[in-house]
């Protein structure tokens, strides 16, 4: 059958997850291969899978059962965002054990599916069975192939490429839409990622950093696409417009749309100090917008699936510190064609949430991001000619964000010609994947 699968499943409360999975979604449809695309979903009961898939249902896209729980399954502590008990690490390692044990028994009888059938589920079975009828698995863009050694790192790598295995013991093509690669630091990442990735049948890296370490683990080139991210068109102007309204801001204002996250810097020993010092960097920066006149609005660019991805936590954490009337703290749940669209009524953005910088640089709105999770931001913003907006966020200094604030207004002009000049630099890219996916068949 004409069909294709993309993996791993959707996440409808992260935005840009979100958007790589509908983008993705939009790309293959648009290379005319297929007759359906399937996404997977997500969720470990009825409660959380409706919170991480119902908006893209009503969007009308058709999911499968994922297979493959994450070991936390669902069980998130809200007051573990920055750092997880060692009790809920020991019951994710025993359900990682087990996970490992079940998954790789499944790779090796995946292409007999009675004896899937006699062995699970009928959920997986079913699963495998669409696997089996595709004609080409997507991996969705992203930055998930990375590791920083952490003693969960080699369950880690089995975790994020596990349906890129399934994929390839059934003999399908695999398509590895852009993303960020490395570090790769910890027992068995290495040799796992080049098992994977020297099966592929097309790989790109979504930025120059990624590209290079990806390259020189596999001694291959690795040809750079734009994240999917970028293709993402604009929701309804009206529906931001009433957004805004809702919470008695204009268009007119000089608003600073900011995203923040929790975040456990791992590999790092000392996380809590670490954060603390990020936090009262943005509180610093957001009084000097204050004292300027500027009105600075919080934005949800990810509330979940769990404690440490919900911006939520980061967002009650600053207003715990700074409060002004002109602080608004946009709390909706929106998806992200709509959250772009409100991003593109800002003057001005400081994100964390790596998506949530790439929302507002192509709706042209200039941008600091502040970098996490590997080579993404440096390696986006160094793209864009922007080396100067980005620090990894365990650098980050009050007075470095202030200084770098100052000088993008005082280049405001400049650098929103530079990204109205790269926005053609957007459609080639994506016409460069189409073309490369059609050339597989």
């Amino acid at each position: 059958m004409n069909n294709a699968i993309i993996v791993p499943g959707v996440t409808d409360l992260n935005k840009g997850d979100q958007a790589l999975v509908w983008e993705s979604w939009r790309l293959a449809k648009d290379t005319g291969l297929y007759d359906e695309v399937y996404i997977l979903d997500a969720g470990e009961n009825d409660e959380e899978r409706a919170l991480l898939c119902q908006q893209s249902e009503d969007h009308g896209f058709k999911l499968l059962a994922n297979i493959l729980k994450h070991p936390r399954r669902g069980q998130h502590k809200a007051d573990q965002h920055i750092k997880e008990s060692k009790l809920e690490l020991l019951k994710q390692i025993r359900n990682a054990g087990m996970d490992f044990k079940n998954t790789r028994h499944l790779i090796k009888i995946c292409n007999d599916l009675e004896k899937v059938k006699k062995s699970f589920d009928d959920k997986t079975y079913q699963t495998v069975k669409q696997f089996h009828e595709a004609k080409t698995i997507f991996v969705k863009g992203g930055g998930f192939i990375h590791a920083y050694g952490e003693k969960t790192a080699p369950y880690l790598m089995w975790y994020f490429l596990f349906y890129v295995r399934l994929a390839k013991a059934l003999g399908k093509k695999v398509v590895f839409l852009p993303n960020s690669y490395g570090p790769f630091i910890g027992l068995t990442v290495k040799q796992q990622v080049r098992t994977v990735f020297n099966q592929l049948d097309l790989v790109y890296a979504r930025e120059n950093v990624s590209s290079k370490s990806l390259g020189q683990l596999l001694e291959k080139n690795i040809p750079v696409e734009m994240d999917l991210g970028f293709f993402l068109e604009k929701g309804s102007q009206d529906e931001a417009l009433k957004i805004l309204q809702k919470y008695n801001l204009t268009k007119e204002d000089k608003i600073v749309g900011v995203t923040i996250r929790p975040w456990r810097f791992p590999g790092l020993s000392n996380p809590e100090a670490l954060y603390k010092k990020y936090i009262d960097s943005v509180v610093a920066l957001t009084k000097h917008l204050l004292d300027k006149g500027y009105k600075v609005a919080l934005c949800n660019q990810s509330l979940g699936p769990n404690s440490h991805e919900d911006d939520r936590n980061a967002i009650r954490d600053l207003l715990d510190k700074i409060q002004d009337p002109n602080i608004i703290w946009i709390n909706e749940n929106l998806s992200c064609d709509i959250l772009k669209a409100v991003y593109s009524n800002f003057y001005f953005f400081v994100g964390t949430r790596f998506h949530s910088i790439i929302f507002s640089l192509t709706s042209l709105v200039p941008s600091i991001a502040i970098g996490y999770g590997g080579n993404k931001a440096l390696g986006i913003m160094g793209d864009f000619n922007l080396d100067d907006y980005v620090v990894q966020i365990q650098d980050v200094q009050p007075d470095l964000l202030i200084k770098m604030f100052d000088q993008a207004i005082s280049e405001y002009d400049h650098i929103k010609s530079k990204l109205d000049q790269s926005m053609s630099l957007v459609t080639e890219s994506r016409n460069r994947l189409l073309k490369d996916i059609q050339s597989l068949y």
